[in-house]
């Protein structure tokens, strides 16, 4: 099956992979600093929560650089996969 995919389709499955990795970590990241109840349900301490709701609606270039770096580190990822298709669709 996979040599049946066109080079688009191969790269959107590489990204594909690397955003869900990208969301395991962040979920993982969020059940072990979020309070467990004992039915199971997630709390969000509400400073994390006033946080992300911020972040959501702020526009990356008025985030701390700080924030940004959390978004660059994330970027860091998939550059290579990108830089890959690149030198696939044009060598």
């Amino acid at each position: 099956m996979q040599n049946a995919l066109t080079a688009r389709d191969r790269l959107q499955e590489r990204l594909a992979d690397a955003e869900h990795e990208s969301w395991s970590r962040w979920m993982w990241w969020l059940f072990n600093t979020c309070k467990t109840m004992s039915d199971g349900s997630v709390v969000i301490p509400v400073e994390l929560a006033e946080r992300w709701k911020r972040q959501s609606v702020t526009a990356y270039a008025y985030l701390s650089e700080a924030e940004k770096e959390v978004d660059r580190k994330e970027v860091r990822l998939i550059m290579p996969i990108i830089a890959d298709a690149l030198r696939e669709w044009f060598d």
